[in-house]
């Protein structure tokens, strides 16, 4: 039977991801996501530029990104999560 993935939201930038199989002890995996938000120059409709940092809570390791596709990478090292690129398009 397949791994089952759930993820809490317990406030705005920290999510608990947990792996389990079904009659198994839940793997818990745990992630603190910081989003750094520059404006969009003045009179410029554009979007506004992000960039951040990820920390896995149990390991101690923390990546600095400039895109989701890098949050993405950085959390399947430790969670296995489906490539979101097939169904929703691509990440960036």
């Amino acid at each position: 039977m397949a791994n089952l993935l759930f993820v809490t939201a317990l406030r705005p930038g920290f999510v608990i991801l947990t792996m389990m199989k079904p009659d198994a002890t839940p793997s818990v995996h745990s992630f603190i996501v910081r989003f750094v938000v520059e404006d969009a120059p003045e009179g410029e409709a554009v979007q506004p530029v992000y960039h951040g940092a990820i920390r896995h809570i149990q390991s101690a390791e923390e990546l600095n990104f400039n895109g989701w596709r890098e949050v993405v990478v950085f959390m399947q090292r430790f969670v296995l999560i489906e490539d979101l690129n097939e169904k929703s398009g691509p990440l960036k």
